[in-house]
C-alpha cells in the first residue's frame, strides 16, 4: 500500500536524516519536492489512523492508571495524567513535516566543526544525568514524574535551562531567566541566542537552540536518544518561526514556518517558562488531570449537585474504573464502539466513589436495564473517540481551601495547538473525604471574553445501529 511505503520513508527520515546546526536563513527555504509531498500525505494519514486506533484501544483515557506513572495520574499518588501521550521523541511535530524538513531548510551558516562541537555539548548534557537514567531504566521507571523531575533538576544544577515534555509542562523550568531574556530580545528586535532542553519520557532530550535576528526567530531542534548507555543525536531539523508568543502568565508558544504550497498543519511547541506553585501542580495531578478534556465534557459544562443528570457518566466510567478497582477496565473498546452490560453494583461503585449521587438517581437513567440488573455501557469508537494530542490540557492556577472543607480550584485550559494559555477558564469544587478519596461537587465555566468553543470535544454516537455488541 502507498501509505505503508510513505510511513517507512518517514520513519527512515526521522532516524537517519541529519542536517547542520546554526541559523536557518529565510531565503533558503523552498517548496517541497515530489518525494516530500508523498511523505507529507502518507505520514499525515498514517499517523492520524494509528493514533486514533491507539486511542480507541486504550479507551481514550487513563485505563492504565495503575501502571504508567508519568503519563497517567492515580488519585492517591503524585503522578499525573497526560491526554497528550503522543510525545515519543518528536513532540507535537510528530504530526507534521519534520521528516521532510531538510527539503527546504537549506544549509546553515555554522561550519562543520561548530556543528560537531554542538552535538558533543548536547551529548555531554545527557551524560550529566546518566546515573539517573540508568537507575530508572533498570527499575522500569523511565517516564515517571519523579524521574523526570530528577533529570530536569540535574540539568538545572549544571546550568542548563530544562523542562519536561514540550507540551506536557508538569515540571518547572530550571534557569528560566535565560529564556525570559531571549524573549525580551525578540520583543525588542535585538539579536540574541538561547537554548533549552526538553526531557522526553524515554530519558532522551530535545535541544532547542534559538536565535533571534532583527525580530525573526530561528530554531535548530536536535533529538537525542540513548543507545544502551550511549547518548546519540539521531535527528536534527532547522526552521524559521512563523509565530512567536510569550504570554503574560509565562507561557512560550512558537510555531514553525512551512514552505509555500504545503497545506498540512504546522509543528508547534509550548513550554511554561515561569514557575507554577507546587501546590497547584499537586492539586492538578490529583483532581483534574485524571479526567482532563479528552473524551468527556465534565469540565466544559456548568453543573452542580442539583443537575448531575447533565453529566455523561458513561464517559467518566472508564476513566475512574482503574482508580476504584486498581486494575484496567475489562470493557475494551473497538473501532466501531462496543456495547457492554455492566453489573449494577460495579457501575454504581465507580460513579458513587467520586460523585455524591444516589443509586436511584443513576438507575433512573435510560441506560439502566432493570431486568438484567445492569447498565448498557457503550465505549467510544474511532469516529467519536474525542482523544487527540491536539486537545488542551488543564492547569490549576489557584486554589482556595474553604471553611466547609471543600476546595475551590481555578483551572486554565492550555491549548498548545492554538497558542492559548487560557482557551477556557473554569472553577471546580471538590470535597476531600476522610478515607483519602474525594467527591466532585460542581464545575462552572467562567464567562471570560477570551473563552473559545471547545471544538475538540466530539459528541458520542448514540445510534444503536452504530453499536456492535454481544
Amino acid at each position: 500500500m502507498w501509505w505503508r511505503k510513505a510511513a517507512r520513508r518517514w520513519n527512515s527520515g526521522l532516524e537517519n536524516r541529519e542536517v547542520g546546526l546554526g541559523t536557518c536563513r529565510k531565503e533558503q527555504e523552498r517548496p517541497y519536492g515530489k518525494s516530500a509531498a508523498i511523505l507529507k500525505t502518507g505520514k499525515g494519514w498514517t499517523l492520524l489512523f494509528c493514533f486514533c486506533l491507539t486511542s480507541v484501544v486504550n479507551g481514550c483515557g487513563n485505563d492504565d492508571a495503575m501502571e504508567d506513572g508519568y503519563n497517567v495520574s492515580h488519585v492517591m499518588e503524585d503522578e499525573y495524567n497526560a491526554d497528550h501521550a503522543m510525545e515519543s521523541g518528536y513532540g507535537s511535530h510528530a504530526n507534521v513535516n519534520h521528516a521532510a524538513q531538510d527539503e527546504y531548510s537549506g544549509s546553515h551558516t555554522a561550519g562543520n566543526g561548530a556543528k560537531r562541537r554542538r552535538l558533543e555539548e548536547i551529548k555531554a548534557a545527557a551524560k550529566s544525568y546518566q546515573d539517573i537514567y540508568g537507575k530508572a531504566a533498570a527499575e522500569n521507571k523511565l517516564g515517571h514524574l519523579e524521574t523526570m523531575q530528577k533529570i530536569v533538576e540535574r540539568l538545572g544544577a549544571h546550568g542548563y535551562c530544562a523542562v519536561d515534555g514540550e507540551i506536557q509542562n508538569q515540571v518547572n523550568m530550571t534557569n528560566p531567566e535565560q529564556i525570559e531574556e531571549f524573549c525580551l530580545s525578540v520583543a525588542e528586535k535585538k539579536n540574541g541566542n538561547a537554548s533549552f532542553f526538553s526531557v522526553m519520557e524515554d530519558g532522551g532530550l530535545i535541544c532547542f537552540d534559538l536565535e533571534s535576528l532583527e525580530g525573526e526567530v530561528y530554531v535548530t531542534r536536535n533529538v537525542l536518544h540513548w543507545d544502551g548507555e550511549v547518548p546519540e543525536v539521531g535527528y536534527t531539523s532547522c526552521y524559521r518561526v512563523s509565530e512567536w508568543k510569550y504570554s503574560e502568565n509565562g507561557y512560550l508558544f512558537f510555531r514553525e514556518s512551512i514552505p509555500e504550497g504545503y497545506d498540512g498543519e504546522q509543528g508547534y511547541t509550548a513550554v511554561r517558562v515561569k514557575p507554577l506553585d507546587g501546590k497547584c501542580r499537586e492539586l492538578n495531578r490529583k483532581y483534574i488531570l485524571p479526567i482532563g478534556y479528552g473524551g468527556n465534557n465534565m469540565f466544559l459544562l456548568d453543573w452542580s449537585q442539583e443537575n448531575l443528570e447533565l453529566l455523561d457518566f458513561d464517559d467518566l466510567f472508564p476513566k475512574l474504573y482503574s482508580y476504584v478497582f486498581r486494575t484496567r477496565t475489562p470493557y475494551e473498546p473497538t473501532v466501531d464502539g462496543k456495547l457492554y452490560w455492566v453489573p449494577e453494583e460495579e457501575y454504581e461503585k465507580v460513579i458513587t466513589s467520586y460523585f455524591r449521587v444516589e443509586k436511584e438517581t443513576l438507575r433512573a437513567g435510560k441506560n439502566y436495564l432493570k431486568e438484567e440488573q445492569a447498565y448498557a455501557y457503550r465505549t467510544r469508537g474511532f469516529y467519536d473517540c474525542a482523544c487527540s494530542p491536539n486537545n488542551p490540557y488543564p492547569e490549576v492556577v489557584s486554589y482556595e481551601e474553604r471553611e466547609d472543607g471543600t476546595i475551590l480550584l481555578t483551572v486554565d485550559a492550555i491549548w498548545p495547538k492554538e497558542s492559548m494559555e487560557q482557551a477556557i477558564c473554569h472553577e471546580v469544587v471538590v470535597e476531600p473525604l476522610e478515607n483519602g478519596g474525594f467527591h466532585y461537587l460542581s464545575n462552572r465555566v467562567l464567562p471570560l471574553e477570551g473563552n473559545v468553543e471547545p471544538t475538540w470535544y466530539v459528541e458520542k454516537i448514540t445510534d444503536t445501529a452504530a453499536i456492535s455488541g454481544d
